[in-house]
């Protein structure tokens, strides 16, 4: 399915780049449908239904009779299945929710259109815009091209990664406050633990972690490793180039330094999900709902689960503790906080003419981009995050709103302020972080492997994903 649907894109290619000639949205009548995700309005079985998206909507309405807008609202269990089938149908949405990372490599090509060319034209809902991009966050806006220039999502948001934890839980395990260095999270891990509390009950994500502990060990280098393709934030290429130099492997004794530093925070749960599959997460948030855990690495879109839920005991939230050099002679002090976050909720992309046989209709595609350049404004983007409360804008002129008012949010709002500096491995190929490093990690944490174990086959699978980067994206990593 996938060379099919490659082969027929290429001889499409046409059709997957948007075009820049001004939008007719009267010139074409009918229905386009969205799959809007977190910001979904009027979600069924939901205690607080989202409104925003849906005044939005009925707004671009009355300005274009003859168009309506329809949002999908049953759940999507597995995004990337749901693009790959209903792509080789020809029938996926209009608009839909994708990972720009997912776009770019995983799943095949011809599924989305390609915006880059409408994102260097105006935005006429935008009073004296001259380019649609001047208004977006540069960063993310790098990180979201690939080696081609093409940029296939709309992306307007970020999560908050931090630690929750449940105050009547520490309370009970005379833990007086919020652990502020390492020491103190071991301290506070054992004290639950000989409470018959679990501190933590999850899979140790390793793309999570890893950025936490990556960019403290290779602060210093920053600027570098981020920097080999000329463009803000670390980006698949900037890891498949320190990968193939030897700098972001085992061949650099800072790469698996932190493993047994971990390892003592590890120990003090329960192994079950150590070296689990990192989907069987959800169990670990029902566990915290239970109350039957005291903490959860989690991003910010939780805080609208845990509402839901209907959590009555108060929670907390702290950031990832500084390391110093009695934890790791490499450690370098820096302040990792904000060294996790990622594109949430607001992250859209178009069906081309081959995943979806109505985008075929004339005019159709020009009025599919006209309401992505309604919605996608300074003004909209601030509405939308500030009622959905759990993702941070990152456009410029935004600011947070976070629906945190039962829960602690100092430490999540000053993580906010902390600029990106993020260092980590899990990008340069479709596997690595969430497959292959995950499973080597697991097997170390859970005592399944040795750390000169861990660092072999460590080495096996990063050497294979700058190789396949190279190969797949047709680059010469050396001439960097």
């Amino acid at each position: 399915m996938n060379r099919r649907l490659t082969l027929t894109a290429l001889l499409l290619s046409s059709s997957a780049v948007v075009s820049t000639a001004s939008a007719a949205p009267g010139a074409w009548r009918g229905t386009i449908y969205m799959v809007a995700a977190d910001y979904t309005p009027d979600y069924p079985g939901v205690k607080n239904p989202l409104k925003v998206f849906q005044q939005i909507a009925s707004e671009y309405e009355r300005k274009y009779p003859g168009i309506k807008i329809r949002f999908h609202k049953e759940p999507v269990p597995d995004t990337n299945t749901m693009i790959r089938v209903k792509a080789a149908a020809g029938e996926l949405y209009d608009i839909y929710w994708a990972q720009s990372y997912s776009l770019n490599s995983t799943l095949p090509r011809g599924v989305a259109a390609d915006l880059a060319p409408a994102f260097k034209q105006p935005n006429p809902y935008i009073p004296g815009n001259k380019a649609w991009q001047d208004v977006m966050d540069k960063a993310q806006l790098a990180e979201s091209r690939n080696p081609r220039g093409e940029v296939f999502t709309l992306s307007g948001d970020k999560v908050v990664y931090t630690i929750f934890y449940n105050k009547d839980l520490f309370r009970k395990a005379g833990i007086t406050k919020a652990p502020a260095t390492w020491p103190e999270l071991i301290a506070a891990s054992k004290k639950l633990q000989g409470a018959g509390i679990y501190p933590m009950h999850a899979v140790p994500a390793y793309p999570w972690w890893s950025r936490h502990f990556l960019s403290d060990l290779y602060s210093k280098d920053y600027a570098r490793l981020a920097g080999y393709d000329g463009l803000p934030g670390q980006s698949p290429l900037d890891e498949a180039v320190a990968i193939s130099k030897g700098i972001l492997t085992p061949k650099d004794d800072r790469f698996m330094s932190w493993w047994p530093i971990m390892k003592q925070f590890t120990d003090t749960w329960p192994k079950d999900y150590i070296a689990a599959d990192p989907g069987k997460n959800y169990d670990a948030f029902q566990d915290f709902v239970g109350q039957k855990e005291a903490m959860i690495y989690e991003g910010s879109y939780k805080v609208r689960d845990m509402l839901d839920s209907g959590v009555k005991f108060p929670v907390g939230a702290f950031n990832f503790p500084k390391l110093s050099k009695n934890e790791s002679k490499y450690a370098t002090g820096a302040n990792t906080a904000n060294a996790y976050a990622g594109t949430g909720g607001l992250q859209y992309a178009m069906s081309t003419p081959l995943s979806n046989k109505t985008m075929r209709e004339k005019g159709k595609t020009e009025a599919v981009l006209d309401w992505m350049r309604y919605f996608g404004t300074p003004r909209n983007l601030q509405r939308l995050t500030a009622e959905q409360g759990t993702y941070a804008p990152t456009w410029p002129g935004t600011s947070v709103k976070l629906a945190l008012s039962n829960f602690d949010a100092g430490a999540v709002t000053a993580q906010l302020k902390l600029p990106e500096r993020s260092i980590g491995t899990a990008n340069a190929s479709a596997n690595l972080g969430w497959v292959d490093m995950q499973k080597i990690f697991g097997l170390y944490l859970s005592g399944n492997l040795t750390l000169d174990q861990a660092r072999a086959q460590a080495q096996t699978v990063l050497d294979r994903a700058a190789q396949d980067y190279a190969r797949k994206n047709k680059v010469d990593l050396s001439k960097y």
